[in-house]
């Protein structure tokens, strides 16, 4: 019996990964509702699917899905966390800024025999800082992450702080702070903050945030001091094409991920 699952976000990932599972996972899965609050958006991608899945408002389509996909914003992963896991259905979140204050909801979902999966989206090295926390080894966490002008766009943070980044000509520091400060000031640019976080056991990260005109990729570096090991991680993404402030990374790692999770061979911790 093939797996029914509903996309919340028809956006630029939600997209890559309904025209995925449509194309490449057709025999495990069923790909049956879509819903976004931009009914034009779901309208657009309904249009590229076949089989045709149904658009409609979140609280139907979790209760049509097997597997809920959350790809649109920190908000919207909060409510279909609550309520896929009160419904007792397993639930896939890309805004991973909706899991930092999650013990609740996990402890609910291990009564419920709920699944939880998160991508490692737009960095690489998760399943190394997992296993450098099983024995709470990890002493420091620092990420510094620079990005074109453009992909920060309409970032709230930038006005409150009277941060002017157009005509910029050189890289400019425009945030410094904790993992719940990046993600509560720029929610769609730094999962990859509280995807290292969560990895780490919740262990703290170092954000820094930089815009830089001279880069056309997204670069995230990346260093763990731990008593087992140090780890140092350079990661270039590329722009998707349909939204700068996404990394094609991230679409690619999700699905990967769910490939992973109906596949009988799996690689990595």
């Amino acid at each position: 019996m093939k797996t029914k699952i509903g996309i919340v976000g028809c956006g630029s990932i939600g997209t890559g990964i309904a025209l995925f599972l449509n194309k490449d996972m057709r025999e495990q899965v069923c790909l049956c509702a879509l819903a976004d609050k931009d009914e034009k958006a779901a309208q657009n991608l309904k249009n590229r699917l076949d089989p045709v899945p149904d658009i409609c408002a979140i609280d139907c389509l979790i209760g049509k899905s097997d597997l809920v996909i959350e790809a649109a914003s920190v908000e919207a992963a909060k409510y279909v966390l609550k309520k896929a896991v009160q419904e007792k259905k397993d639930v896939f979140i890309l805004s991973v800024g909706a899991l930092l204050d999650s013990d609740d909801i996990i402890a609910e979902a291990e009564k419920n025999h709920v699944k939880i999966y998160v991508p490692s989206g737009a960095i690489c090295g998760a399943d190394g800082l997992g296993a450098l926390s099983v024995h709470g080894g990890i002493k420091k966490i620092s990420l510094v992450t620079s990005k074109p002008p453009a992909g920060f766009v309409g970032a709230a943070y930038l006005a409150k702080k009277n941060i002017d980044i157009t005509g910029l000509t050189e890289e400019k520091v425009i945030f410094r702070g904790t993992v719940k400060e990046a993600i509560a000031n720029f929610p769609q640019n730094i999962n990859v903050a509280a995807t290292l976080y969560l990895a780490a056991g919740r262990k703290d990260v170092e954000v820094c945030i930089k815009a830089n005109p001279a880069l056309k990729r997204n670069v995230h570096r990346i260093e763990v001091e731990a008593e087992q090991a140090r780890i140092n991680i350079e990661v270039e993404n590329v722009p998707a094409k349909t939204n700068p402030k996404t990394s094609a990374l991230a679409i690619l790692s999700a699905q990967a991920l769910l490939r992973k999770i109906f596949s009988s061979f799996k690689i990595g911790s």
